[in-house]
């Protein structure tokens, strides 16, 4: 792992890959540090489709030691990735998946990892998924909820990634954080 590596540096490369892989890139309103990458997307053909917010934070310029600190912030970000949906949550067909990506070169703390890989499993009529994803650069290693399974996967048979919002986003990420040379 490349330790002069920074945590801005890091973002801009994830950002560079998400345009990659056909999100529109964008930094935060006014003088909030880091960047907004939004897809808008389908899962299966036509149907079930998706808006991925996906909210990249520099945890170095914005440093959060208490796991209410880092949820806050989650909040906000599902705040802000609902304000663009035109449907009220129990009528849609559209699903937001809001993603809350956090970036340090510190070591992260172990409240900071358990809001990290709390269970957000998407339930019926909520309207929205969500998942948080934080990357600890100083040990190279990233912390999230991990693969959904589902009902299916207990008998054996398997869903196309895609979905499932949460899944989706984590062959993704994992997929970019795989082949990154920092980690």
């Amino acid at each position: 792992m490349a330790e002069s590596r920074t945590a801005h540096e890091f973002i801009d490369r994830l950002a560079r890959r998400l345009a990659e892989n056909g999100y529109a890139v964008s930094p935060f309103a006014g003088d909030v540090p880091g960047k907004l990458a939004t897809k808008r997307g389908h899962s299966a053909g036509i149907f079930l489709p998706f808006t991925d917010f996906i909210f990249l934070h520099d945890l170095d310029e914005a440093w959060m030691s208490h796991g209410d600190e880092l949820e806050a912030l989650h909040q906000q970000n599902r705040a802000e990735g609902e304000s663009h949906m035109k449907v009220p949550r129990a009528m849609r067909y559209r699903v937001p998946n809001t993603v809350t990506f956090c970036v340090s070169t510190k070591p992260v703390g172990e409240e900071l990892v358990a809001v990290a890989q709390q269970n957000r499993r998407l339930r019926a009529n909520t309207g929205e998924k969500n998942s948080i994803y934080l990357v600890d650069l100083s040990t190279g290693t990233y912390y999230t909820q991990g693969r959904e399974f589902d009902s299916l996967s207990r008998y054996g048979g398997t869903w196309d990634s895609d979905f499932n919002p949460s899944n989706r986003m984590a062959t993704l990420l994992t997929t970019i954080l795989a082949e990154d040379e920092a980690l």
